[in-house]
């Protein structure tokens, strides 16, 4: 869509050369104002992108806190145990890798 801006005369008090200058005015000012928005988007889009990131890494410490804690209380545990430690483990990680390339 394309919003024209319409400046007109009613009363003479205007004259072409002033009219002209304004709608110069308001068009360099709306490529302005898009550079703005774009700039602010793109400014919005990292910061999100760098919280995300944060909140990953805490999530991705707090697993592998746990499961080092659970290895420190669990010396004498099975092969089975182990594994299932690591596997819970994995799928913590995917889970927080996937949300956050998602």
């Amino acid at each position: 869509t394309s919003n024209r801006i319409t400046i007109t005369s009613d009363k003479g008090c205007l004259s072409e050369e002033e009219i002209e200058r304004m709608v110069w005015e308001a068009e360099m000012y709306k490529a302005e104002d898009g550079a703005a928005a774009a700039r602010i988007q793109s400014k919005n889009d990292l910061e999100s992108y760098a919280y995300d990131l944060r909140n990953s890494i805490e999530k991705l410490e707090i697993a592998v806190n746990e499961t080092i804690g659970w290895l420190d209380g669990s010396q004498e545990a099975s092969k089975e145990e182990y594994d299932g430690q690591k596997q819970e483990l994995r799928v913590a990680v995917n889970a927080i890798m996937q949300k956050l390339s998602g």
